[in-house]
């Protein structure tokens, strides 16, 4: 899925009627009630919206109720980083602590109650990727809306791994500049939070996901290394690539591995340095400079590209510009 600018959210405020619009806004519509009426409210909510994905973190500072309709068009996942919170969800009651984590599906009314000052991570995921991201890692079509397990495991394995990436979105919502503001950074970005809830949740094709896929063909290979050569500037994604070699995901990892000794991504990357190391071998000194041949080959952050240029080729990128 495409992935546009980033729309970068934030509300600050002791006004429940603003945080409910504010809220209604960027996420979903919600009712908002105190548990206790008489309580102070405060209230802080930072995000960032990404293509088919919303990432929020938040803070309430007195207990409240929340109610969200049908979600219709996403999935939703909200968990703590302090205090707790009790959900109910599709006749099943889910309870949000540290390391637990509670997931709605697109069909049915969520209620929630929050403790005093409840810290949270919201993601919203189009209901579209959730199921393209299924399909693109098992390598055939699934029903619509698949039915995601509502209790959620941040404590180790792809739980633990997805968390990481959450918080990592939502320092970059807080960050100006932010990186997401980069195709090049939020394409892989927005795909490895997608790809990675679907690992991280349970439901019926965990076992399937769990098993290794086999690449025996050259083809799909064959049809990501001619995409990658004709355009290596390209926001190029695992799944993106995936799609364009006619395999799932992890069936294109097996056959880089397989046929190249490498992965999609490190052979992207070893493209675009090649590209790079042209360019500068041929470029006039004074024409041009090593940050807009970085961006031009599909960098973004011009350390990283000389860091990786430096291990390729045994030299900084500034010395070959120099020395044509």
């Amino acid at each position: 899925m495409a992935v546009g600018p980033a729309h970068f959210f934030s509300f600050c405020g002791q006004d429940l009627d603003g945080a409910k619009a504010a809220v209604g806004q960027d996420f979903y519509p919600t009712s908002r009630e105190l548990v206790d009426r008489g309580a102070s409210y405060d209230y802080r909510f930072d995000g960032v919206v990404l293509g088919a994905l919303a990432v929020g973190v938040a803070h309430i500072s007195s207990g409240l109720e929340i109610g969200m309709p049908d979600l219709e068009d996403s999935y939703y996942v909200n968990y703590s980083a302090s205090g707790s919170m009790h959900a109910r969800h599709r006749r099943r009651a889910v309870e949000v602590t540290p390391g637990h984590g509670a997931v709605y599906h697109p069909v049915g009314p969520v209620a929630m109650t929050t403790s005093d000052g409840y810290g949270s991570y919201a993601v919203r995921v189009d209901r579209r990727a959730v199921n393209e991201a299924l399909e693109e890692q098992l390598g055939h079509p699934v029903p619509p809306d698949p039915e995601l397990d509502p209790h959620l495991d941040l404590r180790s394995g792809a739980g633990r791994r997805w968390d990481r990436l959450v918080r990592l979105l939502c320092d970059e919502a807080r960050t100006t500049p932010s990186v997401l503001s980069h195709p090049m950074i939020a394409a892989p970005l927005h795909d490895a939070v997608v790809t990675g809830l679907v690992h991280a949740t349970e439901h019926r094709w965990r076992d399937a996901l769990a098993r290794p896929s086999r690449c025996w063909s050259w083809t799909p290979v064959r049809r990501a290394v001619d995409v990658i050569r004709d355009d290596p500037a390209l926001p190029f994604t695992p799944a993106g690539l995936a799609r364009l070699a006619g395999a799932s995901t992890r069936t294109l990892h097996d056959g880089f591995r397989r046929h190249l000794d490498t992965t999609p991504m490190a052979y992207l990357r070893l493209v675009r340095l090649q590209r790079a190391h042209a360019e500068l071998r041929l470029a006039e000194p004074g024409g041009t400079t090593v940050a807009e041949v970085a961006h031009r080959s599909g960098f973004s952050h011009v350390s990283r590209f000389s860091e990786a240029y430096r291990r390729v080729y045994g030299r900084a990128p500034s010395a070959t510009l120099r020395h044509r």
